[in-house]
């Protein structure tokens, strides 16, 4: 038999407390591990993010058509990679965005506004003032400084011009580039406190922003991909129907008030630009307007269920030309503009829409197609065009809008505003020309020290920590406004959004490497949050409530 040990009672006590009092030190010292965050824990912590940031989440999200888990990246960051950005988010970088009116005669010459905020909104009820037009009320306000008081009737043609991705930021950045909108900034009214006022700051939903006067929370359009009514993740305006679009736009409802007289017509790249012109014969008593999207040199389309296209688009001439021009332009005959091949392969393959040739083909058909079809010619009624300029939001995110491709190219499309507006002068005279913009872009990374949040990590991430099985996903679409869950398999593992909301809380640039080492510049940054929020989408009123002391932002709420 072994003797029996014998330890005094309070020596046993003294080594028992002290083992306990050191493993309880040790598990609560770094906090909660991921995911064991509490839901009020996730409410208080989005609480103290800006709260204009939390305003345009708030506005952006369109119900359960939005991500059920929400983020707000922490700035700089941004989703995407070193070298290629995405623009998507609450940062006020993203937000800024140039709102110029200009109109001899029915524009005030009141140049740069900037003790004042406006939004994009604001365009909606101030054309319908121009109109003289009583539109449904929104969340926009009418833009009286920028009008001339007691001009009789309205004017031949508003012309809505969109940069796409011509930020404030990108403006700042090239300084030189834009000598055309500079005089029409002079010459006219121009919001120097303008912004979108939404969040994602993403095509689709801005352009909505812009015809509707509201915001996703009202129009339905958050994102490029949405939750639809059948539970599964689609693309917004997908087939070219704008009847996702839940309210109407501007020219729909100053078309039907005008018995169909106006001419209304738009012209761009993708379904997600035709929110800013409306939704056609989709709309009770509209009729087909004119809607023409660019896919290659000659190649046009349209969805003739609800629009109608001229038929000389089919077919337009001139691309060769621009890019013969383009190619020459470092002196060499190659193919090639600053250094960048024309073409993904050998002439015969896709043309790279990321250069001037394609801002002057565009211009071109602008130009045509408001002189071929009257625009702005009738007296009697205001006709309503809108054009999206996109070649500088795809140099952005393929160059970064800090590469010397970005000047060039804002430089062609301010070559291009010059030709509208001579045109204009020459044959409509009686106009107001509207510029903006439906977001910033992202600078490089360089400069900023960002920290490029890659979304498919995210998600294995997710799936690694709930130990999802194999050959499953929880995440089924990690987007840059938040995560898509995988419903069935969330509800058959008992995770909800908050769970994974808890997970991203602690979530730091080492957590989110995907190669084995941290890269030049950020070797002692592995352990920095990359998120300032995250929190489910169904926890969003906690967080207003907290913010502002209620469910809903005050009216006078602006960001």
């Amino acid at each position: 038999m072994r003797p029996i040990l014998l330890i005094p009672l309070a020596l046993l006590v003294l080594v028992t407390g002290t083992i306990l009092f050191l493993r309880n030190d040790s598990e609560e010292s770094p906090g909660p591990r991921p995911g064991e965050r509490s839901a009020a824990s996730l409410v208080r912590h989005a609480c103290k993010v800006d709260r204009k940031q939390l305003l345009r989440v708030w506005r952006g999200t369109a119900g359960d058509r939005s991500p059920e888990v929400l983020v707000i990246p922490k700035e700089p960051n941004y989703f995407g990679s070193f070298s290629v950005p995405n623009h998507s988010g609450p940062a006020q970088y993203l937000q800024e965005v140039p709102l110029v009116f200009y109109g001899p005669g029915r524009i005030a010459a009141r140049g740069m506004i900037s003790d004042r905020h406006a939004s994009i909104t604001d365009v909606y009820p101030t054309v319908g003032e121009l109109t003289n037009v009583e539109l449904p009320q929104r969340d926009g306000k009418v833009l009286k400084e920028a009008l001339v008081d007691g001009v009789a009737g309205s004017p031949r043609l508003v012309l809505t011009i969109v940069w796409d991705g011509v930020g404030r930021n990108v403006l700042r950045r090239w300084p030189d580039a834009w000598p055309t909108l500079k005089r029409l900034e002079r010459e006219g009214t121009s919001f120097g406190n303008a912004t979108v006022g939404s969040s994602p700051s993403i095509t689709p939903a801005i352009h909505a922003d812009l015809g509707t006067g509201s915001f996703p929370r009202t129009h339905g359009v958050p994102a490029i991909f949405y939750r639809n009514e059948e539970g599964k993740l689609a693309g917004a305006l997908g087939g070219l129907d704008p009847s996702m679009l839940e309210v109407t736009t501007f020219a729909d409802e100053i078309d039907k008030a005008l018995g169909n007289e106006p001419l209304v017509g738009m012209l761009g790249w993708f379904p997600w630009h035709i929110p800013m012109m409306g939704h056609g014969t989709e709309t009770p008593g509209g009729d087909a307007d004119q809607m023409v999207l660019i896919k290659d040199p000659g190649v046009v389309r349209t969805n003739e269920d609800f629009y109608s296209i001229p038929p000389y688009e089919e077919g337009f001439p001139g691309f060769e030309e621009h890019a013969l021009r383009a190619d020459r332009s470092d002196g060499l005959l190659d193919e090639k503009w600053m250094g960048n091949e024309l073409y993904e392969s050998k002439r015969g393959g896709d043309l790279k829409k990321d250069n001037p040739a394609w801002v002057d083909y565009e211009a071109d058909m602008l130009l045509t197609t408001l002189r071929r079809e009257g625009y702005g010619s009738d007296d009697g009624s205001t006709d309503l065009f809108f054009v999206n300029f996109k070649i500088a939001d795809v140099v952005g995110h393929r160059y970064i809008m800090d590469s010397p491709e970005m000047e060039q190219v804002l430089r062609a499309q301010d070559s291009a505003l010059s030709r509208i507006i001579a045109q204009l002068d020459s044959t409509v005279q009686d106009y107001v020309v509207i510029l903006t913009s439906d977001h910033g872009h992202t600078p490089s990374p360089e400069r900023t020290g960002a920290w490029p949040l890659n979304a498919d990590e995210i998600a294995e991430d997710v799936d690694a920590y709930f130990q999802v099985p194999e050959e499953e996903n929880l995440v089924v679409g990690s987007r840059t406004a938040g995560l898509f869950l995988n419903r069935p398999l969330a509800s058959e593992m008992d995770i909800d959004a908050e769970d994974v909301a808890a997970f991203l809380f602690d979530y730091s640039i080492q957590d989110n490497l995907t190669k084995e080492s941290l890269p030049e510049g950020y070797e002692d940054r592995g352990a920095e949050h990359v998120l300032s929020a995250s929190f489910a989408r169904s926890q969003l009123p906690d967080v207003m409530e907290c913010a502002y002391g209620s469910e809903r932002p005050p009216a006078t709420a602006d960001d």
